[in-house]
């Protein structure tokens, strides 16, 4: 058990870090040495070697990498935040989402346990593009957020977060970019060839039979050089079997009885799961000369997720089962209640998830010491992706007539933390449970037996190439240099269910007797005991059903393919220049979009299905300034001013739509009252628009070991998304009967309005010891925090605001570090307060995320992450050199997942802890 972290204390956590932070950064200030160099930055083949930064060396590692990423951001003409490799094949985190929710203003929702899609500045994954070399990619989902677990952090050298636009970057969106880059061959000296691997385990262990809890992963990279330095090749190669536990516990809801509220019911879980994932990067890197300089860069994962999950489903209030009085309340909730006639649903399920993603590119730089020097860019990125989930049922009775004595519950609430049950049966006795549709629930499509379960299937597709031409040309006068571009891409997603259906006993049984047990699953944590379990797939597979597929066509709309073909002409002139005494650099320049955007799909009636295709063609003009006022060598003030675009969601863009057709108004003239009625997508959506100003203050420390910035950001939103009531031709769908009037009719669909605003305030300070004293060296501090605000109305124009979906008003990350004699240590904790979530059941996640966008969503509540990892480097003049050996855990606390219904700390909707996980491993260099 956990206790609940409050708004107060979420007040209190954010207030002493902040206040930590600049007590630390005004002490250091003033021993801050006050001169530095702009020398180039270079790299060393050994690990414990230095790295050059300016005039200053630092040993690889975490302050080494952190210096590095301070150098990469002081260098940068727009706005960003920067991640570098600790060592080749080394970021500083398993998964490269965990990394970047250490960057100031970003932040994850974790999904069953793990980090997988990135929030920039209080914006979900929606409104920011992911890319790779500098190239946007496909996604694995639904829509167009990239789920950063798809990308081994091993295999990457760095990551970059533009939160502000420039012309040239042409894949960007409306609340930043993510461009994750892969090694350059050639900036490396010599050859490397670097190895590691890990053993993994979660505290929780198995929780149910025939779950793994233990995992490993490893990897090897390989860097060279050869022909004289003009050809580089890189390789590597990430494996991971990395396994996730988890406990849940979700309420139906609260109902009142006698003006208290009870529970409805509940849907207890436990899930054990294992991520196998192989990721391959190579790059080919060759310049002959000044002139000529090509790089061809591949990558590609195959990635699995298995789960096994087993638990009931519950009904109470909201059933047959009946409340006994006499239940104790306190402040209106019924806290100790029993409920007879209890009727359970006992399950055992399995999901697997399948994707591949592939990214290759070839960018050629041709005259690179000419006046024009051409840049062509040409790339291609793909994915499949295949589910398959199947969930079989057991109970105490069948469509809903008992077949052994009902169960007597009962239930104590915990508000803000997990409730205990006391049942009077042992559902670890096969005895007293049978394979069946104990509620009835699958009665609507077979009358007298049920279905005990169901049987899903989801299939997507995305493709995506990309064609990019540029030119540059230096200028000696205010403007350094212009350049200017065309870019062209086209992309295709389909996605949709195949197949589905009932898993049907044979010979039309309504109950069979429990298949063998695989041994039994533990429900302690709730109270519960045990109960019965037995493998679902092998029992699928055993012939003891027949599979009747799903004809029903509700799921047919939610199918869809979009197509997009996206031309982009830009021009951006830089900048170099002064304002009196001031060096001010950066960019000015504009992108002019051509989208022409269609969709096919199905619209469905009940058993009638109507071939459907839509879409549109716009043009938009996005400009942007940036500007950076070097004050000091060490000092910049940058300030943006930019119209920022994000493309809808592709859900949303899908032509599929439900359809009905009254014909008792087949003769109205009113489209108020029109026969004509729907909801679905809207294929002639328009993106999300933005104008943005953000202005920063950023200060370096000497000699690459730090920094501190402020940063302060406002966006109008021009132009958002909603589910509204909109007017739809339905000219040429079938009809029986009186021909209408009226060919429209009102359907609920996606559309665009006025947007509101988001304001935030940014703060960032990275610091080592030795700047304070040189006799307090090897200890650390990466500090960031961020303050936003929303005014937006997310449920339409006419609506109230309200928090958008992932946005945090508070959030902020810390880690303490020390790295001397060999050692290296940190703990890092990151804080985010309450925010609004589209939360992912235990099981297959629904893919077509928020489709009613008040429906699915709860407000998470605050979470405080606590990770740690220590190592130790052998000494390079040792018989172990290259030799580290390594210690990390991560989520130490079991923070728990907890949304209230209502925001009412009583009313707990969900309530999943994680469990601690641990990885032990070495790596060694040669």
């Amino acid at each position: 058990m956990h206790p609940t972290v409050t708004k107060r204390s979420a007040r209190q956590s954010l207030s002493r870090g902040l206040v930590a932070g600049l007590l630390l950064a005004q002490t250091a200030l003033p021993a801050l040495a006050q001169t530095t160099n702009n020398a180039n930055n270079t790299e060393s083949a050994d690990k414990d070697a230095p790295v050059v930064l300016e005039t200053y060396t630092v040993t690889a590692g975490f302050a080494g990498s952190l210096a590095a990423a301070a150098e990469m951001k002081q260098n940068q003409k727009v706005i960003t935040e920067v991640i570098a490799a600790e060592d080749i094949g080394k970021l500083p985190d398993i998964s490269i989402a965990d990394a970047l929710t250490r960057l100031t203003g970003l932040t994850t929702q974790r999904t069953n346990g793990r980090s997988q899609q990135i929030s920039i500045r209080g914006l979900n994954g929606d409104f920011s593009t992911g890319l790779l070399n500098g190239r946007e990619q496909v996604s694995t989902g639904m829509n167009r957020a990239v789920e950063f677990d798809q990308y081994p952090a091993d295999l990457l050298s760095e990551v970059v977060v533009y939160k502000t636009a420039t012309p040239s970057l042409t894949g960007q969106g409306l609340a930043g970019s993510i461009d994750l880059r892969t090694v350059r061959p050639l900036d490396k000296t010599g050859r490397v060839v670097a190895v590691n691997g890990y053993y993994e385990w979660n505290e929780l262990g198995a929780l149910t039979p025939g779950a793994k809890a233990t995992g490993n992963r490893f990897n090897i990279s390989y860097i060279d050089q050869v022909e004289g330095g003009t050809i580089g090749v890189a390789f590597g190669y990430s494996h991971s079997s990395k396994p996730f536990a988890g406990q849940q516990f979700q309420a139906w809801g609260y109902p009142t009885d006698n003006n208290n509220l009870v529970l409805g019911g509940m849907k207890p879980y436990v899930r054990n799961s294992i991520l196998e994932r192989d990721g391959y990067m190579a790059v080919l890197e060759y310049k002959p000369d000044e002139n000529t300089h090509s790089v061809i860069d591949v990558y590609y994962s195959d990635f699995k997720e298995d789960q096994l999950l087993r638990g009931m489903e519950v009904p109470l209030y909201w059933s047959s089962a009946a409340l006994q009085a006499g239940y104790t309340t306190s402040g209106g909730l019924a806290t100790n209640s029993t409920f007879t006639n209890v009727q359970p649903i006992v399950r055992n399920d399995v999901f697997t998830r399948s994707d591949k993603p592939i990214a290759v590119g070839w960018n050629l730089v041709m005259g690179k010491a000419s006046e024009w020097p051409i840049t062509f860019d040409a790339s291609y990125s793909s994915v499949k992706r295949k589910d398959f989930n199947l969930e079989l049922w057991a109970g105490l009775s069948s469509l809903g007539t008992p077949f052994t004595t009902a169960d007597t519950m009962k239930v104590t609430l915990n508000p803000g933390g997990l409730p205990m049950i006391t049942t009077t049966k042992n559902y670890a006795d096969a005895s007293i449970l049978r394979i069946s549709d104990p509620q009835g629930w699958q009665s609507w499509k077979f009358p007298s037996t049920g279905s005990p379960g169901y049987y899903k299937g989801f299939e997507s597709k995305d493709t995506m190439s990309q064609l990019k031409l540029s030119t540059r040309h230096e200028l000696n006068r205010f403007f350094s240099a212009v350049e200017m571009g065309l870019s062209y891409t086209d992309r295709y997603k389909r996605d949709g269910e195949n197949p589905s259906g009932f898993p049907v006993l044979k010979n039309n049984a309504a109950t069979a007797p429990m298949p063998a047990s695989n041994g039994i699953t533990d429900f302690t944590y709730l109270g519960i005991g045990k109960i019965y379990s037995f493998d679902p797939l092998a029992y699928f597979n055993s012939g003891a059903f027949n599979l009747v597929g799903n004809d029903g066509t509700d799921f047919v709309a939610r199918r869809f393919q979009v197509r997009e073909e996206v031309t982009q002409f830009y021009t951006q002139a830089e900048i170099a220049s002064k304002a009196g005494n001031i060096p001010v650099t950066g960019n000015v320049g504009f992108r002019i979009i051509h989208t022409d955007q269609s969709s096919n799909g199905l619209s469905a009636n009940g058993n009638t299905v109507t071939a459907v295709a839509d879409g549109d063609t716009y043009t938009q003009f996005a400009p942007s300034l940036n500007l950076n006022f070097e004050i000091t060598d060490r000092s910049v003030v940058r300030f943006s001013l930019a119209r920022q675009i994000a493309r809808p969601r592709m859900y949303d863009m899908r032509a599929s739509r439900t359809w009905g057709y009254n014909t008792t108004n087949a003769s109205s003239t009113n489209i108020n009252q029109s026969p004509w009625s729907g909801g679905g997508g809207n294929s002639a959506l328009k993106p999300w628009v933005a104008d943005s100003v953000d202005l920063s203050y950023e200060h370096y420390f000497n000699q690459s070991k730090g920094y501190f910035s402020v940063a302060a950001f406002a966006k109008k939103l021009r132009n958002f998304v909603y589910e509204q009531s909109a007017i739809a031709d339905f000219s040429g769908y079938p009809i029986t009967g009186t021909p209408p009037v009226l060919s429209q009719g009102i359907v609920s669909q996606p559309m665009n309005g006025d947007g509101g605003n988001i304001r935030g305030l940014e703060f960032s300070l990275v610091l080592a010891s030795e700047l304070i004293s040189e006799s307090f060296k090897g200890f650390g501090v990466q500090f960031g925090a961020a303050l936003t605000k929303s005014g937006i109305k997310p449920w339409g124009p006419s609506s109230g605001t309200a928090p958008i979906a992932g946005l945090s008003e508070k959030v902020y990350q810390v880690t303490a570090y020390y790295e001397r004699h060999g050692w290296s240590a940190r703990v890092s904790n990151r804080y985010r307060s309450e925010n609004r979530q589209y939360i992912t059941n235990f099981g297959v996640p629904n893919p077509s995320g928020d489709v009613n966008p008040n429906g699915g969503f709860s407000m998470a509540q605050p979470e405080s992450v606590v990770d740690a990892q220590i190592s130790y480097t052998f000494p390079k003049d040792g018989p172990m050199k290259n030799l580290s050996v390594f210690l990390q855990g991560y989520n130490l606390t079991n923070e728990p997942l907890i949304t209230y219904n209502n925001d009412d700390p009583r009313q707990v909707i969900n309530y999943q802890q994680y469990g601690a996980s641990y990885s032990f491993g070495a790596a060694y260099k040669f």
